[in-house]
C-alpha cells in the first residue's frame, strides 16, 4: 500500500492547510477531464483516497497509528471514502466517475467516526496449507486492534467521573461543517471530536486511555478453519475488531492457500502425476501414487498409455460445508529409458522382431 503522505507530496508533520493545498494542485493536475494521459485516472483516484484520510484528523491519526500496511488490512476504501461525497463533488463539475465505491454521501456511519452502534471491522490474511484447507485446522494468531480500556470499561471515564452534556456540539453527537472547495460547497456531518458522538463527556477523562474508550493491544485468538474452505474466503469472529462507542467491530480473515509442490487444485478436485515405468505400462501392475492422505498403491492396466488419467472418485477435497468430496485425477507420465544395458537392448531387439512380424500379419491379413 502506498503511503499517503507520498501521495499527495508532503511531510508527515503537515499541516491541514498544507494537505488541502497540496490536494488541490495535484487533484487539478491530474483530473480526468484536464488530463487524457494514460493512467492519471488511476492518480487522481489515488489523491482522493490519500486526501480522504489525511484531510481528516480522526482518520489520519489512526493511520498514523498503523502505518500503511496495517491501516490497507483494517480498512476497506468504502471506510475510506465514508462521509466524503465524492461523487457529488464530480456532479458539480459535470463529471460522472463512479470509482466503484458505496454510499460514499452517507451521513453517518463507519470506523472513523459518525454516528455508529459499534467500532470497525479488522481485515487479517492467513495462510494455510493445501492439507490443512482439505482436512481443516486451528490456529492461533496475535491480532492487533484497539481493545476496549480495563480501567474505565471503555466509557471514557475515570471511574467515579460523572457525565455532562457535551459543549461542542451541544449533546446531539454530531457536527456540521460547509467547506467552500474547488469543486464547490460541500456540508459533510461528522461525529462529535470531542464526546465521539455520544452527546455527553466525562468531567475527568480515564487517564489510562485518555477518554477514548480503548487502547492498543494485540490479542492471541484461536481461528477454527473448516474443512473444505477455498482461496479468498473469509471467516468472521464477532467483536475481535475495534473497540469504539462501547462495542467492537468484527475480524474477517481472509485465508490464503499456499501453492503446493504435488498437487493442483481445482474446485473440490486435485490433479497430479505419477511416472510409470515403460515394462509397468505395457505390462500392468502396481505403482504408488500420492494423495492427501498420503502415499498409496494402485494397480494400473496392461498397455496404459503416457498421459493416460486414472480417476480416484472421492479422494479429493471435502465440499465445504458439505460431508461429499471431490475426486483426485492422476495423469501417467510413461518413462522411456535413457540407456540401456547390453541384455535390456538384445531383449528390446527381440521384442521389435516380435513387433514387427506380428504387424507383418495384420497387414498382410487384409
Amino acid at each position: 500500500m502506498q503511503d499517503y503522505y507520498s501521495v499527495l507530496g508532503v511531510p508527515k508533520n503537515a499541516t491541514q492547510d498544507q494537505i488541502k493545498k497540496a490536494y488541490r494542485e495535484l487533484a487539478l493536475r491530474y483530473h480526468p477531464d484536464r488530463n487524457k494521459e494514460k493512467g492519471a485516472e488511476s492518480r487522481f483516484k489515488e489523491i482522493n483516497e490519500a486526501y480522504a484520510v489525511l484531510g481528516d484528523e480522526e482518520k489520519r491519526r489512526k493511520y498514523d497509528v498503523y502505518g500503511p500496511e496495517q491501516f490497507g488490512q483494517r480498512y476497506s476504501e468504502e471506510d475510506i471514502f465514508r462521509n466524503f461525497n465524492f461523487q457529488d463533488i464530480f456532479r458539480d463539475l459535470g463529471l460522472n466517475i463512479n470509482f466503484g465505491f458505496s454510499d460514499t454521501g452517507e451521513a453517518f456511519g463507519g470506523p472513523f467516526g459518525g454516528v455508529t452502534n459499534r467500532g470497525a471491522d479488522i481485515l487479517n490474511r492467513l495462510s494455510i496449507t493445501l492439507e490443512e484447507a482439505a482436512f481443516g485446522v486451528k490456529k492461533e494468531i496475535s491480532v492487533k486492534h484497539i481493545r476496549r480500556c480495563d480501567r474505565c470499561g471503555g466509557s471514557g471515564g475515570e471511574p467515579g467521573s460523572k457525565q455532562v452534556r457535551c459543549g461542542e456540539c451541544g449533546g446531539t453527537g454530531h457536527v456540521k461543517q460547509i467547506t467552500n472547495t474547488l469543486f464547490g460547497r460541500m456540508q459533510v456531518v461528522t461525529a462529535c471530536g470531542v464526546c465521539g458522538g455520544r452527546g455527553k463527556i466525562f468531567e475527568k477523562a480515564c487517564r489510562q486511555c485518555g477518554g477514548r474508550g480503548g487502547i492498543v493491544g494485540v490479542d492471541k485468538v484461536e481461528i477454527s478453519i473448516p474443512a473444505g474452505i477455498r482461496d479468498g474466503m473469509r471467516l468472521k469472529l464477532d467483536g475481535m475488531g475495534d473497540y469504539s462507542n462501547r462495542e467492537a467491530g468484527n475480524l474477517y480473515i481472509e485465508i490464503r492457500i499456499q501453492e503446493h509442490k504435488v498437487f493442483k487444485r481445482d474446485g473440490d478436485d486435485i490433479y497430479t502425476s505419477v511416472t510409470v515405468p515403460l515394462y509397468t505400462a505395457a505390462l500392468g501392475g502396481e505403482v504408488t501414487v500420492p494423495t492427501l492422505g498420503g502415499s498409496r498403491k494402485i494397480n494400473i492396466e496392461a498397455g496404459s498409455q503416457n498421459g493416460k488419467r486414472i480417476l480416484l472418485r472421492g479422494n479429493g477435497i471435502k465440499r465445504f460445508r458439505s460431508g461429499s468430496y471431490g475426486d483426485e485425477i492422476i495423469t501417467l507420465n510413461v518413462e522411456v529409458p535413457r540407456s540401456l544395458s547390453k541384455e535390456e537392448k538384445e531383449l528390446l531387439e527381440k521384442f521389435k522382431e516380435l513387433r514387427e512380424g506380428a504387424d507383418k500379419k495384420r497387414f498382410w491379413s487384409f
